[in-house]
C-alpha cells in the first residue's frame, strides 16, 4: 500500500526452478487459498522425471544440461524424493482446472522447452486462460541476458503487459 500498489491482487512468477515453485504454489492455493490472480512461468521446470523429448534434444545445452538438471533435482528432492509427485512435477498433476490465468514463456533451445509447451496446452485444455510465447532462438535463462539475447526485451514486455492486465 505504501508503494501505491493494490493489496487485493496477487501474482506468482518464477523462472526455471522458480517456475516450478510458482506452479506448485498455484496448485496448493487452489485447494487452500489465497486466491492468486496470475501466474507467470518463465522456462519452467515442470516435469522432474526429465522424460520430455527436449531434455534429450538439448542434453548438452546450451546453458542448461541434463547433467545440471540431475544435480538440481537431487538437491531439490533429496535422495528419496519422488519426481512423479505432482507437487514436485506440476505437469503430472491429474487436474489443472481452476488455476490462475497464466503466461508461459519458453525458449526453443532449452531442455525444459517441452515442459512449458505441454503445460500451456494442458492449462488451455482445462479451461485456464493461458498465453504462451515461444522464443525461437532463445536459450534457457535468456531473460538474464538482455544485452545478448534480443528476445529478452520482447519477453520482458510480455511479462509486464500480462501482469499489468491481470493486476490492474
Amino acid at each position: 500500500a505504501a508503494l501505491g500498489a493494490r493489496t487485493d491482487r496477487l501474482a506468482v512468477m518464477g523462472d526455471s526452478a522458480g517456475g516450478n515453485l510458482a506452479a506448485v504454489v498455484c496448485l496448493l492455493a487452489r485447494e487452500a487459498g489465497p486466491v492468486i490472480d496470475a501466474q507467470v512461468l518463465l522456462y519452467p521446470a515442470l516435469d522432474l522425471t526429465f522424460t520430455r523429448p527436449s531434455v534429450e534434444r538439448f542434453a548438452e545445452g546450451p546453458v542448461l544440461t541434463r547433467e545440471d538438471m540431475e544435480v538440481f533435482r537431487i538437491h531439490y528432492l533429496g535422495p528419496e524424493g519422488d519426481p512423479t509427485d505432482p507437487l514436485c512435477s506440476p505437469l503430472l498433476a491429474p487436474d489443472l482446472a481452476d488455476l490462475p490465468p497464466a503466461l508461459l514463456v519458453t525458449a526453443a533451445l532449452d531442455p525444459l522447452h517441452d515442459d512449458g509447451v505441454d503445460y500451456a496446452r494442458r492449462l488451455g485444455e482445462a479451461g485456464v486462460p493461458v498465453r504462451h510465447t515461444d522464443h525461437a532462438r532463445a536459450v534457457h535463462g535468456f531473460l538474464s541476458f538482455p544485452g545478448v539475447c534480443r528476445a529478452s526485451a520482447a519477453a520482458l514486455d510480455d511479462v509486464c503487459a500480462e501482469l499489468t492486465a491481470r493486476l490492474a
